[in-house]
This record gives C-alpha cells, structure tokens and sequence, in this order.
C-alpha cells in the first residue's frame, strides 16, 4: 500500500485478529497528505484516542500512527507520516481503518460499544429467544438492532430504552420489551 509510511503490507501473522473496522477513509483532504475518513455508526472516540490504527486495502493491511487527528463535522481528519501529498491521500480512498478492540478505551458502567452486541442472543420478557444481533444499523430514525431469527428472518428492534431493557455484553445476551410479530 503506497504512501502508508510503512515499507511494506503488514503479514497476517502481526495483523490484530481482534480488528474492529471503524470508518474508511473516503478521500482527500487539502494538499498535504490529510485524508477523510467516514466514520462506521460512531462519533470517533476510539480513533481519536488510539495511538495505533490499521489501514486495510486491496487485500493488505498497514499499521499507521497518526500525528494528528481532528473530527470534521461528521468524519474525521488524519494526518500520518509518509502520506504527504494529496494524491497520496487520494490513492487510499476506501481503506478501511480498523483498530484491536483490546485498545478500546474502557465504558462507563452502563454503557456498551456496539460491537460488542453483535452475537448476542436476544430474549424478550416471556423469555422466548428472538435469536441473535447481527448488525446494528443507524439512520434518521435512531438506531436498530438487526436480530437473525430463523422463524421469521430479520428483526428490527429500536435501541432505545422504551424497547430494550437490559444489555449485558458480558452474559452475550440482550433483554427486550418485543414480540416476533411486531
């Protein structure tokens, strides 16, 4: 991957197996090597406080240390030695930038990174298996949790208190106030 600052592709054996794709870098940003980047579902906390990020492309991965970083309405700007130009910066639209979920910064009691509902069953208070989150999705209309459940396929249920009760990433279960049917 040309112009990472790094001298080659990362072998698989030092790539993170706990990677956790954050956002991607969507193109550049001036002419001296900024690059944007869309952000997946979250406000940047993780990549705005890791020291380290990984850039995946084109079947590659490269690890990068930004020296400096700053949100940008709703993305992020990043800056990092060795991507100096902007066609540097344009030659990695669409990496994806990804950090270990080991560096995630600890949560507040009470509070939850989304990847960390993905495969967790989900029961509502009858205590009948809804069956398990696959994706999160969020939109205008707030934020979704997308429940695979072989009875009646997918499920969306509105992450909001009205909804869901009880979240425990650590049991891998997720407790809600919803029927297979609604």
């Amino acid at each position: 991957m040309a112009g990472l600052g790094e001298p080659a592709a990362t072998s698989a054996a030092e790539v993170p197996p706990d990677l956790v794709e954050l956002g991607a870098v969507s193109g550049a940003y001036g002419v001296k090597g900024w690059v944007r980047i869309a952000l997946f579902g979250s406000e940047g906390s993780v990549l705005l406080g890791s020291e380290d990020w990984w850039l995946m492309q084109d079947g590659g991965s490269s690890r990068v240390t930004p020296q400096a970083r700053r949100r940008y309405g709703k993305s992020l700007l990043a800056k990092w030695p060795g991507c100096e130009s902007r066609e540097a910066a344009d030659q990695l639209r669409g990496a994806v930038v990804a950090v270990p979920r080991g560096e995630f910064p600890p949560v507040s009691e009470g509070s939850f990174y989304w990847v960390d509902l993905l495969g967790c069953r989900v029961l509502n208070r009858g205590g009948d298996d809804l069956g398990q989150v696959f994706g999160l999705r969020e939109n205008a209309g707030g934020q979704w949790l997308e429940v695979k459940d072989d009875a009646a396929g997918v499920l969306l249920i509105p992450l909001v208190e009205q909804f869901v009760e009880m979240v425990d990433p650590a049991a891998r279960v997720i407790r809600v106030d919803w029927e297979r049917d609604w």
